[in-house]
């Protein structure tokens, strides 16, 4: 019986359900540069949060692959996976850096 309770126990802990929550994209350029991504994740016990200022640092990140450059072609989404009693909540962000013609 407890063999069972386990493994239950497992199963529930580890399955997940993902769900996406929004999806948004500017005009892709014509001439694209080099492709960018970024992603930041925050992790949620029973849906209480204190703070969302986790995608902050996908935006950063981002920032940070194209110094001096211009991006442009921004997708981002935004998802969420559920656990049991946790939940995964995510910012993937890519776009397209376009750097100065000295920069290449």
């Amino acid at each position: 019986m407890i063999r069972k309770f386990c493994l239950l126990l497992i199963v529930l802990t580890l399955s997940g359900c993902v769900g996406l929550n929004t999806v948004s994209m500017t005009q892709i350029p014509k001439d694209k540069g080099q492709l960018v991504e970024a992603n930041a994740h925050d992790w949620v016990f029973l849906n209480f949060t204190t703070q969302n200022d986790f995608a902050d640092k996908a935006v950063e990140s981002l920032k940070a692959q194209c110094v001096d450059g211009k991006i442009s072609g921004v997708f981002t989404k935004h998802q969420t996976t559920s656990y049991l009693l946790v939940f995964k909540r995510e910012i993937i962000v890519s776009g397209y850096c376009d750097l100065p013609q000295g920069k290449l």
